[in-house]
């Protein structure tokens, strides 16, 4: 199947080869590939190659893996609420963002790319720098200076060259850009193969849940890289007649860093606090995908929560007395239970997806002042 780059914008088309990851006009790109799945074609272990029909891989057969297996849908229950916590914080980097990096740099290795350009606030660059050293690619990672220890230091160990950058999440961002003049730009929040691997998560929930779709979906959101595969693959499930309904999408935001929310008041793009923002995975101010964020919403009957540092704090012991350490940002979705639970029937069935492990921020849970 030819593959083509879109411009869901001016209507640009780019093909494969041609490696690009922003339209001339400025806008992100889509991906030109609408694969017919088939639950009665899968065949082989319970791993991200296991959905290999809707990748875009040319040579999937060839494609590395650290041998990742499905991740648990655990029960669990929150503020009264019985729901299934999606664990992906127990792939192998410690968080879900493993599923874009495995299809990233594989396409990249495709593309014959050998030297890649990520900026991210943590969990995005331990896993582009993990599957890199698993690839032989020299990446080049982009952090904010305030980040968690534990993710600047995983990052390093894996032999990325980073890059901390005093500012903002922004300013991290266009240092990244600026350098990616001279390399590829493999950015989660821009890139549409990174989207195309995160939707391997909704295919395995759906599998997992016997190909019956939940009810509610609940996902902590920055960029939406995570959401936004979750959309993709629903879509692509409706097309094949594998579910007649969308589960309704719940994008979960931050007091702190609420852009969704914002554009949808009107208001203008939000300023961030000085202080470090407790859930930093999705401080993200402007996320390039917005429009396609709140168009998920809109079209699931979804919604989106923004949630305090408080409700965060009482949502990750919450979790963590029922065994499962998580870190903040992963609280966050944990958090919208409890203003959801009144607008949840009893029949109905939530998922909760736990993005990142709790170790990754002990630094910052252990800073946690006792009056949030």
């Amino acid at each position: 199947m030819e593959v083509y780059l879109t411009c869901p914008s001016c209507g640009a088309q780019y093909p494969e080869d041609e490696v690009a990851w922003r339209c001339r006009c400025g806008c992100y790109l889509d991906l030109d590939f609408a694969p017919r799945f088939d639950p009665a074609s899968l065949e082989g272990p319970e791993c991200f190659l296991r959905y290999r029909s809707v990748l875009p891989l040319t040579f999937p057969k060839k494609a590395l893996t650290f041998g990742e297996s499905f991740t648990p849908l655990h029960p669990m229950v929150f503020y009264g609420v019985p729901v299934q916590a999606k664990m992906d914080f127990l792939l192998t980097t410690g968080s879900f963002k493993d599923r874009g990096a495995f299809l990233m740099i594989n396409k990249c290795r495709e593309m014959g790319i050998t030297r890649i350009v990520e900026d991210s606030s943590g969990n995005s660059a331990c896993a582009m720098a993990a599957y890199s050293a698993l690839a032989g690619i020299e990446a080049h990672i982009f952090m904010p200076a305030g980040n968690s220890s534990a993710k600047t230091v995983q990052v390093r160990t894996y032999g990325a060259t980073l890059h901390k950058v005093p500012g903002t999440r922004s300013d991290c961002a266009r240092a990244a850009e600026e350098a990616a003049k001279n390399s590829y730009y493999a950015a989660h929040t821009w890139n549409p193969y990174f989207l195309h691997g995160t939707k391997t998560v909704i295919y395995e929930i759906m599998e997992q849940s016997h190909w019956q779709a939940p009810d509610v979906i609940i996902v902590p959101v920055g960029s939406g890289s995570q959401f936004l595969g979750i959309w993709l693959g629903l879509q692509e499930m409706k097309r094949a007649g594998v579910i007649s309904r969308y589960p309704r999408l719940v994008a979960v935001q931050s007091e702190h860093c609420a852009p969704l929310k914002n554009f949808m008041e009107g208001q203008q793009t939000p300023q961030l606090p000085k202080e470090p923002i407790l859930a930093e995975g999705i401080a993200i101010r402007q996320p390039p995908r917005l429009r396609q964020i709140l168009q998920a919403i809109n079209e699931t009957g979804g919604e989106t929560v923004t949630v305090t540092d408080r409700q965060i704090v009482d949502a990750l012991k919450a979790s963590a007395r029922q065994g499962v350490y998580i870190e903040p940002t992963s609280a966050a979705a944990v958090a919208a239970v409890e203003q959801l639970k009144d607008r949840l029937q009893k029949e109905e069935r939530v998922v909760v997806s736990l993005t990142g492990h709790g170790l990754k921020a002990t630094s910052r849970v252990e800073k946690i002042p006792d009056n949030i």
